[in-house]
């Protein structure tokens, strides 16, 4: 079933994540003034879905897309978005180096041998993409250093790096008035360095930093939206089998 734009809050709907694709959750915050997305997905197509299930609702086009963190399945339709694309440095330090890579089988085998790929995320490339080399990769237009704010007319949007057991650079997405906090996919192991598995410093690290933050919904990557103590219930399975 091709998934639906799916009202989270007042201001807030996703359209929910295709495991089979890796395609994850993307959000689209609809302020009085502009409106935002929340990733831009793993390839175009991705985000023309995004973009065809907006229009159908009757809402504005999003002028600025902010991306969580740099994978693949969160950034590869950045050079197809009709708007600002606004991520964090260390973001955008990292776009930059696969700015430079090339999509060939060839090349890709390389990275697997070397590390510089993941299985889980070469695998699921090749689902996504029939011809590997269309695959298109930029940086952000706008890249920020820490925390930073975006007021989108009756809805504040509060962005903010936060040390997590899935990469270096994650921020999580505050939309304060919702109380609903967009994720990227902080809470999951690394499959860059630990095949999977978690660093139990950063994991419990990362839960001691965002559970100060007053969220009712938590939207984790590829997860359906939680609440508080649902949250708490998938944390504790992650303990249970992996920490």
């Amino acid at each position: 079933m091709i998934p639906l734009l799916t009202q989270i809050s007042s201001h807030v709907h996703i359209l929910p994540s295709d495991a089979e694709r890796d395609r994850p959750n993307l959000g689209y915050i609809h302020g009085q003034n502009y409106s935002m997305l929340i990733d831009t997905g793993n390839s175009q197509a991705h985000l023309q879905m995004m973009l065809h299930e907006i229009e159908k609702a009757g809402f504005p086009a999003p002028k600025i897309a902010l991306i969580t963190h740099w994978h693949w399945d969160h950034t590869f339709a950045m050079h197809a978005f009709d708007g600002l694309t606004v991520a964090h440095r260390k973001t955008n330090q990292i776009l930059g180096t696969l700015t430079q890579w090339e999509w060939t089988e060839e090349a890709m085998a390389e990275r697997l041998r070397t590390g510089e790929e993941c299985e889980f995320c070469d695998t699921h490339i090749k689902v996504e993409y029939d011809d590997t080399t269309k695959i298109k990769v930029v940086q952000a237009d706008i890249a920020f250093n820490g925390s930073t704010a975006f007021n989108l007319g009756d809805v504040t949007v509060e962005v903010t790096p936060i040390t997590n057991p899935h990469s270096d650079d994650g921020v999580v997405v505050y939309i304060k008035e919702d109380k609903v906090l967009f994720a990227g996919d902080a809470d999951t192991g690394d499959f860059y360095t630990l095949d999977g598995g978690y660093d139990p410093d950063r994991f419990y690290h990362y839960i001691n930093e965002v559970d100060k933050i007053d969220y009712e919904t938590y939207i984790h990557g590829h997860l359906d939206p939680m609440t508080r103590e649902a949250v708490r219930a998938f944390r504790k399975q992650i303990e249970d089998e992996e920490l």
